[in-house]
């Protein structure tokens, strides 16, 4: 059953070109993404208020906003689990840091890629953090950066975030997003807020 749909931001499907994924519109509010190969069927959409249950041939559901109780348990009994907790978070490029200052033996690289950029910290050319930022109209669409055993963690992730950060000012883009973990949200330097909350599922 699809149930009535809320009408999705422009962000998700950016959020499906920011991890190499291929988006299309079943109907209103409703995303459906695979990977490059056309596999690993995804379905993202706000929580459906009652009376809703996915279509068999999904793998993953992204599911958007208040979490629905009743929903939620149908799930359950329908053999989903919920694997991840995330939030989308939103500032302004002017309102959070844009320069984090590293260690010197650690070194920042930029890519662009077809739809979203790359930023790379490496630490004695070592890659210790990567993390994508796809450009939208109004906004640039950050992945929460990767970390491959940095010596410090924090500052790293920071310095990913900041050069994003000044890479959508220097656009003229009015917001920057992200997508990260419930748990990050308390460590995330001034000028972050929470937008949404974004609850993933998949099948046992």
């Amino acid at each position: 059953m699809s149930g009535n749909a809320t009408p999705l931001p422009q962000w998700t499907e950016s959020y499906a070109l920011l991890r190499d994924r291929i988006a299309t519109f079943p109907s209103t509010g409703q995303l459906r993404s695979v990977d490059i190969n056309g596999e690993d069927p995804e379905l993202l959409r706000y929580w459906p208020t009652s009376g809703w249950s996915p279509s068999s041939e999904y793998r993953r559901l992204i599911l958007l906003g208040a979490p629905n109780t009743e929903v939620a348990e149908s799930l359950k009994a329908a053999g989903w689990n919920e694997t991840s907790a995330m939030n989308l978070l939103a500032a302004k490029p002017d309102d959070v840091e844009q320069v984090v200052k590293l260690a010197e033996t650690s070194s920042v690289f930029e890519a662009p890629m077809d739809n979203y950029d790359v930023v790379e910290v490496a630490e004695f050319d070592r890659p210790v953090a990567r993390g994508r930022m796809h450009y939208g109209s109004t906004y640039g669409l950050l992945s929460d950066p990767d970390l491959q055993a940095p010596t410090n963690p924090d500052l790293v992730r920071r310095a990913v975030l900041a050069n994003f950060a000044g890479a959508a000012y220097s656009h003229g883009l009015p917001w920057i997003l992200l997508v990260a973990s419930a748990d990050q949200l308390g460590s995330m330097t001034e000028g972050w807020s929470k937008a949404t909350s974004i609850s993933i599922w998949q099948q046992s």
